[in-house]
C-alpha cells in the first residue's frame, strides 16, 4: 500500500474504457432521440410507465429496508467506527453547507416553489383537486418525498464509500472499486465492473444535464423579468456557458478554495433569502401549515410509503413517489462519493445523523417556506397559475410566485443570483465525482487532476446545452429515470459488499 506523499506525487490520467464509452453511449442517446422525437417520447414513456407501474412496489421496500438500515447504523456495531483515523477536514456548519450545497440545484428551487400546486390539483388518495383535504396533504408530500426518509437511504452507501476510501483506501472511486469482496478481483476488473462503472457514469451524465434543464430555464426568466431579454436558446446556452466558467474555477481551486467557499455563499445566501420570503410573505400562514402538515405527515407516513393506488390506478404514486425514488437512486452513488470524501475523520454515527438531520432542516425549510407561500398565492387567487403554465410554461409560474412577493424587483434578483450559484454549487460535486470516477486511481486523500476535473464541467456543460437543444427535455428526463433504474441492484450490491469486507477486516478504527 503507497503512502499519502507517494500518492499524492503519482500523475494521474483518465481511464479510457470508462470515459470514453460513457459518452460515446450519451452521444448515441442524444442522436437517437433528437432523430425522431414523436417515436422516442412513445417508447420511452412505455418503458417508465411498466417500470413505475409493474415494479413501483420494489422502489417502495427498497426505501423502507435502507431506512431501516439508518437505524441499525447508528445503534449497531459500527456507530462507533470512523472513516479514517485522521481529525475532519472540515467543521461541522461547512460540512452540513457542503452537503445541503453538494445535493441540491437550483432544481430544488423550482420544485420547492412549485410541486406543492401539482399535489394539490391532482391529488392522491382519490381526494378532489383544491379541496381542503388535498391542500392539507400538499406541504405533507413533501415533506415526505424531502424529508429524512430519502436522506436516510444514502446513510449505508455514504459510509460504505468512506468505509473503502480511508479505511481499506483503495485507489479507484468507481463503483466496481467497491464490489471486489463481493465479486472478485478479477469479474470487477473485466468486463463486469465496466459496465457496471459506465452505466453509472451513463445515468450521472444525463441526470446533470436534467438539472441543467430545470434550472435554466428559470435563471433565464428571471433576465427576461429583470431586463426584458427574450427567453431563446442562445440565452439559455449562454447562461450555460457562464456556468461553465465559475464550476471551472471552482473545481480548479479544489475542495477547500473553491468547493467549500462556493458552497458557504450559497447556504448563506439560501438562508438570507429563504427568511426574506418568510418575512415579507405568509408568515402566520407558514408556521401554521407547517405544524399542521407534520401532523399530517405523522397520520399517514404508513399510506405514503406503501401506496401503490393498486385499485384506482390514478397514477399519483407512479408519478411523484416513485420517480422520486428512482430519482434518488440514479444520484445515490455520485452523491454518496462525495458525502464520503467531505466526512472524512467521521464517526458512521455522526456521518448518519448529521446527514439526517441537517439535510432534512435544510430541505424542510425551504420546502416549508416556498410550498407555503405558493398555496397562500392560490388560496388568495393572487395569481392564476393554471393559465400562466398553459400559456406561458412552468418556469414563468415559478417566477410569477416569487414576483408576486412584496418589493418584488429586489426579490427577483436575490432569487436570480441565488438560481445561478446553486446551479455551480451542484455541477461543482459532480465534476469532482466525475473526475474522481474516471481517474485510473484515485483515493481518497488526493485531489483528481485539475484538468480532469475541469474538463468534466466543460463536457458536463455541453451535454447541459445539447439536451436543451433538443426541446424535448421531459422524455430525456423519463429515460434517465429507466436507464438508472439497474442503478437500483448496483447500490444494493455495493451495500453488500461493505457489509461483507467490514465483517471480514473486523473493522477497528
Amino acid at each position: 500500500m503507497k503512502n499519502e506523499n507517494e500518492a499524492g506525487k503519482k500523475k494521474t490520467g483518465i481511464e479510457p474504457k470508462v470515459f470514453f464509452p460513457s459518452l460515446i453511449i450519451v452521444a448515441i442517446l442524444c442522436y437517437l432521440t433528437v432523430r425522431d422525437l414523436e417515436a422516442s417520447n412513445a417508447v420511452i414513456n412505455s418503458v417508465f410507465n411498466y417500470i413505475t407501474y409493474e415494479w413501483g412496489w420494489a422502489f417502495e421496500w427498497y426505501m423502507v429496508v435502507m431506512f431501516g438500515g439508518w437505524f441499525w447504523l447508528i445503534f449497531g456495531p459500527f456507530a462507533h467506527r470512523t472513516l479514517g483515523d485522521e481529525k475532519p477536514e472540515f467543521s461541522t456548519l461547512s460540512w452540513i453547507f457542503m452537503m445541503f450545497a453538494s445535493c441540491t440545484s437550483a432544481a430544488v428551487l423550482f420544485w420547492g416553489s412549485i410541486e406543492i400546486y401539482y399535489y394539490v390539483s391532482s391529488p392522491p388518495f382519490g381526494l378532489e383537486p383544491f379541496s381542503t383535504p388535498a391542500k392539507e396533504l400538499g406541504l405533507a408530500y413533501s415533506l415526505f418525498h424531502w424529508g429524512p426518509l430519502p436522506w436516510a437511504t444514502y446513510s449505508f452507501l455514504a459510509v460504505a464509500f468512506g468505509y473503502f476510501m480511508f479505511v481499506r483506501k483503495i485507489n479507484v472511486m468507481r463503483p466496481s472499486g467497491t464490489l471486489v469482496p463481493l465479486l472478485g478481483e478479477k469479474r470487477c476488473k473485466g468486463i463486469i465492473g465496466t459496465m457496471v462503472d459506465n452505466l453509472y457514469l451513463v445515468a450521472l451524465i444525463l441526470a446533470m444535464g436534467t438539472s441543467l434543464g430545470l434550472a435554466t430555464p428559470l435563471v433565464t426568466e428571471c433576465i427576461q423579468y429583470l431586463f426584458g431579454i427574450p427567453h431563446t436558446l442562445e440565452l439559455d446556452a449562454l447562461i450555460i456557458g457562464c456556468w461553465i466558467i465559475f464550476n471551472a474555477i471552482c473545481v480548479a481551486f479544489g475542495l477547500q478554495k473553491g468547493i467549500k467557499i462556493a458552497s458557504d455563499v450559497r447556504n448563506y445566501l439560501s438562508i438570507i433569502i429563504l427568511a426574506w420570503v418568510f418575512i415579507i410573505g405568509a408568515t402566520s400562514f407558514t408556521v401554521n401549515y407547517f405544524t399542521d402538515s407534520v401532523g399530517v405527515l405523522l397520520m399517514n407516513v404508513g399510506r405514503m410509503l406503501f401506496y401503490t393506488d393498486a385499485i384506482s390506478k390514478s397514477g399519483f404514486p407512479q408519478g411523484w413517489t416513485v420517480f422520486y425514488w428512482a430519482w434518488w437512486i440514479v444520484y445515490g452513488i455520485q452523491m454518496c462519493i462525495f458525502l464520503a470524501r467531505i466526512s472524512k475523520g467521521r464517526s458512521v454515527r455522526q456521518l448518519c445523523l448529521g446527514m439526517v438531520g441537517g439535510l432534512t432542516a435544510s430541505t424542510w425549510l425551504l420546502w416549508t417556506i416556498l410550498g407555503s407561500n405558493t398555496l397562500s398565492l392560490i388560496n388568495n387567487q393572487t395569481i392564476n397559475i393554471p393559465q400562466i403554465i398553459e400559456q406561458h410554461g412552468v418556469a414563468r409560474a415559478i417566477i410569477q410566485t416569487w414576483a408576486a412577493l412584496p418589493l418584488s424587483t429586489v426579490t427577483m434578483w436575490a432569487f436570480f443570483i441565488l438560481c445561478f450559484i446553486a446551479t455551480v454549487t451542484l455541477i461543482n460535486a459532480c465534476s469532482y465525482t466525475l473526475a474522481m470516477s474516471t481517474c485510473k486511481e484515485a483515493n481518497g486523500y488526493d485531489e483528481p487532476p485539475v484538468w480532469v476535473r475541469v474538463g468534466w464541467s466543460v463536457l458536463v456543460g455541453i451535454i447541459g446545452i445539447i439536451l436543451l437543444a433538443l426541446g424535448g427535455l421531459k422524455p430525456i428526463q423519463t429515460a434517465i429515470i429507466a436507464g438508472g433504474c439497474p442503478l437500483f441492484f448496483v447500490n444494493i450490491m455495493i451495500t453488500i459488499s461493505f457489509l461483507k469486507d467490514a465483517k471480514a477486516t473486523h473493522w477497528k478504527y
